[in-house]
């Protein structure tokens, strides 16, 4: 590890070795419950993200361009939770991590592309959000914008990708697999005289020569903090909150442009066309209180979905990216003391965060509903198909209005 980092924590006060001693308590506890519940998440969030591209990808939803971003992402998040499910039960149920001394080579190639897929593609996911985000907030202004097409969509896509697994290479650099004879500073004579078979079992461990040392470890933290995290968490919070303004912006310029004789008129319209109650000349009628709060409700639903997937990202990656960050700075302290006992809980809060979008779309999309609803019960006649289309058209309009 770096040498000559600078200190952060006085390990001689009696109060910063008692937080550390209970760090080390949590994570010698919390580390059992880590491994089930993860395969419980993953397990799940397979399903659940297959259904979800499934979903997103029938035909009266493909009239979105979100959707197609959506599907990325989705696919995104399969592999990453399927690859997590497959090292928690050959890395930490299989096999202890405290009693094992060593795996087969194949094995550690797979954990040195676990580690690399799974947060280049995690960090594919958020930079794909930002991307929505921005293709929302520009369809406000215009439909006809150069990026809201398939086409633009797909080089998007396959830029993104590049992007991400350019600066993730520095994360497969600072690995390097070594036989565990050499850790151990013994020969195949004494390992057999010992009575262990180490012959053909290795062990992952950090780079520490002149080209690859501390050096590219700081490096690699601060491409994790800033690139990975810190970034997109930043340009989420950005356009959302510049999505949500222009939709403040929109609904106060419509009610401009109609103007008070415009709304006065089809308060009277909607008043002679309704049915005649018992009510007073001054308090609206049921129909024209329910045309003014479905009005609300389109904006209320948007402005909720993307507050609610501001907070789960912020709360999610912006802790990984700012502890990333301090690892940079002070690599002996921050890393070896904190991150190591906090890592797995960080773990599974990004993979809380793959079961996002599905959970958000569920609770609050009428139409994401129904159309899951179609797919699993599989309508036996038309006019539940029409419905279910026509409530997708009705959503389509909403959106774009």
């Amino acid at each position: 590890m770096c040498t000559q980092d600078l200190p952060l924590f006085d390990l001689e006060n009696n109060s910063t070795i008692f937080f550390f001693d209970q760090l080390i308590a949590f994570n010698q506890v919390y580390t059992v419950l880590h491994r089930w519940l993860c395969l419980g998440v993953c397990f799940i969030g397979v399903l659940l993200n297959s259904l979800h591209f499934y979903v997103l990808t029938r035909k009266a939803m493909r009239v979105y361009i979100i959707n197609a971003l959506l599907c990325a992402m989705s696919i995104c998040d399969i592999i990453t939770m399927a690859s997590y499910f497959i090292y928690i039960l050959r890395f930490r149920i299989f096999d202890s991590p405290s009693t094992t001394i060593g795996y087969s080579y194949p094995w550690l190639i797979f954990l040195i592309t676990h580690v690399t897929s799974s947060i280049a593609l995690h960090t594919t996911s958020l930079y794909l959000s930002v991307i929505m985000a921005y293709i929302r907030w520009t369809a406000l202004d215009r439909l006809d914008a150069k990026w809201i097409n398939h086409g633009a969509l797909k080089r998007i896509l396959i830029f993104t990708a590049l992007i991400v697994s350019i600066i993730s290479i520095p994360t497969i650099m600072v690995h390097k697999i070594v036989p565990v004879m050499e850790v151990l500073g013994v020969n195949e004579t004494d390992a057999v005289g010992g009575g262990a078979k180490l012959e053909g079992l290795y062990t992952v461990q950090l780079d520490e020569t002149k080209i690859n040392g501390c050096a590219l470890f700081r490096v690699n933290l601060w491409i994790t903090g800033v690139m990975f995290k810190a970034l997109p968490c930043l340009l989420i919070l950005w356009f959302t909150i510049a999505l949500i303004y222009k939709l403040v912006q929109m609904s106060e310029k419509r009610k401009i442009l109609r103007g008070e004789k415009r709304e006065k008129e089809e308060f009277q319209l909607l008043a002679t066309s309704a049915t005649p109650t018992n009510t007073t000349r001054d308090e609206p009628s049921p129909r024209i209180r329910k045309v003014s709060q479905c009005r609300n409700v389109s904006i209320d639903r948007t402005t909720l979905m993307l507050i609610i997937m501001l907070v789960v990202f912020l709360c999610t990656e912006m802790p990984q990216g700012l502890l990333a960050i301090l690892s940079a700075i002070y690599p002996t302290h921050v890393h070896t003391m904190i991150y190591v006992n906090v890592g797995e809980v960080l773990d599974l809060m990004s993979l809380i965060n793959c079961l996002t979008s599905f959970i958000v779309y569920c609770v609050m999309s009428t139409t994401y509903r129904a159309t899951v609803k179609s797919v699993l019960c599989r309508p036996s006649n038309r006019r539940t198909v029409f419905k279910n289309t026509h409530l997708l058209l009705n959503s389509y309009r909403i959106q774009v209005s």
